[in-house]
């Protein structure tokens, strides 16, 4: 009996067998037509936002195609670098980060502790130096004939091997606008605009509490608060223009003022410019960044050509109210004067420098100078490659209490740009601007 009932169910078993058989084929088929329907994305890496672009430049090199490759570049950047930013901001906002200020404000502190007498503000000056860029033809008239101009000029002869006075005064532009030139004149110029200031209104340079110098204009600053002589800073100037020059012609470069608002996307232009640079333009360590801070609507970027090229042909992109290029032959204050940088390092070892009379502010801090005469050279040397923050310097300068008074300001040196940047970073301010003319 026992043996007659797993007889039965063996029989059920077989019976149920073809259907079982069945079924795994059937699954089996199923399974593998849904691995032929498999999405590509799904078993490979996902494809790159820019293969269709890729596509489109490797087969296509007209300049209209090429100019519209690139706005869809920016746009597919500028994307991605937000949400890149996004997530940082993110990421950062879960954790606080509490900064180590503390050295800057005791030392801030201690400043207010000391016990000072009471001066009037009005009646004390700041003389601030213009740099390259202000150049032109005509130029020292207004002060060859003050005390010691015509000997500075001497002086300038011997040392640069060439009659700058003659330059300045015949040109030709050209000329006058390289590097290898510029530098010196203004220089030159700017103390002897001190030395007519000096002639006219005494009391102004007497009574000067702080100076500050644009690039270039900052060792002419230096040498009017008696850190090293005039001789010793036209030196150090001329191993400066010579080297900048020289660095300038290595590379393809430029600079470009960007006019700027609350809608801008600065910082995501300039990484996508380098970004495309590296990818298209074969640039292997591109370059381009913010030179010059001049006020919170107008900055000025330098680097390769070929990034700048790429701004301005994508600057509405980002956000960019206008562009401008600037007459000059190099990225100065970026990476690619790493060379003359090295060149003023040895000029600068050469100098003999003491501390200054008189508070000096710095491109590189946007800071007074310290006492430290190896600080200051250091200083000096990095502002070939960093940018200029000359927004923050005027803002340093002339911080004060709503109801204290400003000093007299006067600008030493071709040109009234200083006087411009000073009305838009602090319109009180230049209410009690000069210029002195040369």
């Amino acid at each position: 009996m026992l043996l007659f009932r797993y007889s039965l169910e063996l029989c059920s078993r077989c019976r149920l067998l073809p259907q079982q058989i069945r079924l795994i084929h059937q699954s089996a088929y199923l399974l593998a037509r849904g691995i032929r329907r498999r999405p590509v994305e799904h078993s490979e890496e996902p494809a790159s936002p820019y293969t269709k672009l890729d596509e489109n430049l490797s087969i296509d090199n007209d300049h209209n195609n090429q100019m519209s490759a690139q706005e869809q570049f920016a746009r597919l950047e500028l994307q991605r670098l937000e949400q890149e930013s996004q997530t940082t901001v993110d990421q950062s906002s879960s954790s606080f980060v509490v900064e180590d200020n503390l050295d800057e404000e005791e030392l801030e502190n201690d400043e207010k502790k000391q016990s000072r007498p009471f001066i009037d503000p009005s009646t004390t000056s700041i003389i601030i130096f213009p740099g390259q860029g202000t150049q032109f033809v005509g130029m020292g008239q207004q002060v060859i004939n003050h005390p010691n101009v015509k000997e500075m000029f001497n002086i300038a002869h011997r040392i640069l091997g060439y009659d700058l006075y003659s330059k300045c005064i015949n040109g030709p532009i050209e000329e006058l606008n390289q590097t290898l030139y510029a530098q010196p004149a203004i220089y030159v110029t700017s103390l002897a605009a001190v030395q007519k200031l000096k002639a006219e209104n005494q009391k102004a340079v007497e009574n000067c509490v702080v100076t500050a110098g644009f690039s270039v204009g900052e060792v002419t600053a230096l040498v009017f608060a008696g850190c090293m002589t005039f001789e010793d800073g036209l030196r150090l100037i001329k191993t400066r223009a010579e080297a900048m020059q020289s660095a300038s012609n290595e590379v393809n470069s430029g600079m470009m003022s960007v006019f700027v608002g609350r809608e801008t996307k600065l910082t995501l232009a300039v990484d996508a410019a380098r970004e495309w640079c590296n990818k298209y333009m074969k640039i292997d360590v591109p370059c381009i960044q913010i030179a010059n801070h001049l006020y919170a609507e107008c900055k000025v970027l330098a680097g390769h050509k070929e990034a700048l090229q790429f701004i301005a042909h994508n600057y509405k992109v980002f956000g960019i109210r206008r562009i401008k290029y600037l007459p000059v032959s190099g990225a100065f204050h970026t990476p690619l004067m790493a060379s003359a940088k090295l060149k003023l390092i040895k000029a600068l070892d050469k100098i003999e420098m003491q501390p200054p009379l008189i508070q000096v502010m710095s491109n590189v801090t946007g800071k007074r100078h310290s006492n430290d005469v190896a600080s200051i050279k250091r200083s000096l040397s990095q502002q070939l490659t960093k940018c200029v923050l000359w927004e923050q310097s005027m803002h340093k300068m002339y911080q004060r209490s709503k109801q204290n008074t400003y000093p007299n300001t006067f600008e030493c040196g071709p040109g009234r740009q200083l006087g411009y940047l000073l009305r838009l970073n602090n319109n009180k301010a230049y209410q009690q601007y000069h210029h002195v003319d040369v």
